[in-house]
């Protein structure tokens, strides 16, 4: 809701602490990041991509599409603020909808990367269904720990971690701490982490 609500600015707003950095020693200067950058911020130089940071918005696509993973989020900060940052737009959005949004979570085709790459892994486990709920940080909540009580996916490259049998999330992403959004989504009154799991059986 944050990131998909928001207005091209806000989206602008709300990536503008994420500073992608290129670690040269991976970098192969193949200028895959160069041809797909939209700000034509990045540019191969002596066979190393350089990122020009006033120019840099901050999207992220240079870091999910470079085959060499040289390019990454400079994690300090920039991550907590961007991962808050999308909280509060959640909550701009609502504070005028109390009562009368619907939130739902379909937990189906689940890839381990974000939704803006150009094309999926396999999932990281089969289909769950529909969650449905008036309080998104419950929803959230409940989302994550379904996902994380399934088991992986038949042959996933996630078998290999031995982290990924008790928190799927954190394994893909060892760096990026998931729960932050939703302790914060609950300190600023957005919703309540705790819920109670109602299942709808199914019609035959």
């Amino acid at each position: 809701t944050g990131m998909g609500a928001a207005s091209r600015k806000g989206k602008l707003e709300q990536h503008s602490d994420l500073s992608p950095k290129v670690k040269k020693k991976r970098c192969v200067g193949c200028g895959t990041c160069e041809d797909h950058c939209s700000q034509g911020a990045i540019r191969v130089v002596d066979k190393k991509a350089e990122i020009e940071s006033r120019l840099c918005i901050g999207c992220g696509e240079c870091i999910i599409i470079c085959p060499s993973k040289a390019i990454d989020i400079q994690w300090s900060t920039d991550l907590e603020s961007f991962m808050k940052k999308m909280v509060d737009y959640t909550k701009a959005v609502l504070s005028n909808k109390r009562d009368k949004a619907f939130f739902l979570n379909f937990l189906t085709d689940i890839s381990p990367a974000c939704d803006c790459y150009g094309h999926s892994d396999i999932p990281v486990c089969q289909d769950i269904g529909i969650l449905a709920s008036q309080d998104p940080v419950a929803l959230d909540q409940a989302s994550v720990d379904m996902v994380n009580r399934m088991p992986l996916t038949f042959g996933h490259f996630l078998g290999e971690k031995e982290d990924a049998l008790k928190d799927k999330f954190k394994a893909l992403y060892p760096k990026v701490n998931w729960e932050l959004q939703l302790t914060y989504a609950e300190s600023i009154g957005l919703g309540n982490r705790s819920y109670n799991l109602i299942t709808l059986a199914e019609k035959v």
